[in-house]
């Protein structure tokens, strides 16, 4: 009898998963774009266009990289899924509008030289 290793199911789905979002990316079925982003968001108020579907850490890293701050993170990096289809807003309205969609699981800020995305301490069960 001749044994054939197969790899647990839950690794071969997300190897599925990851090939099907590569392909649809591909065909440009599936977009996370940003549309009339500036090369630099010199202040606060510059107004940008911004499409993306995706985790809120791809877009902020992108977004304080092109406003000339460094990207960092406190805690256990969740996933952070973020709808954003918004025409002409200024950064700063932008941010407004990340925390309000993520503000469940963390909390932005922006200093002077950094954005930073602290994540919040799961919640335990009482006994």
């Amino acid at each position: 009898m001749v044994s054939q290793h197969q790899p647990p199911p839950s690794l071969t789905s997300i190897q599925q998963l990851q090939e099907l979002r590569q392909e649809l990316h591909q065909k440009g079925i599936l977009e996370k774009s940003i549309t009339q982003f500036p090369t630099k968001i010199i202040s606060n108020s510059q107004r940008i266009t911004v499409n993306w579907d995706g985790d809120a850490i791809e877009l902020l890293s992108q977004l304080a990289h092109q406003r000339g701050l460094t990207f960092a993170y406190t805690g256990v990096r969740l996933p952070l899924p973020i709808a954003i289809h918004e025409k002409d807003i200024s950064f700063e309205d932008l941010l407004r509008v990340i925390r309000t969609q993520i503000d469940w699981r963390a909390k932005l800020e922006q200093h002077s030289i950094e954005l930073r995305l602290y994540f919040m301490l799961p919640l335990k069960k009482e006994h």
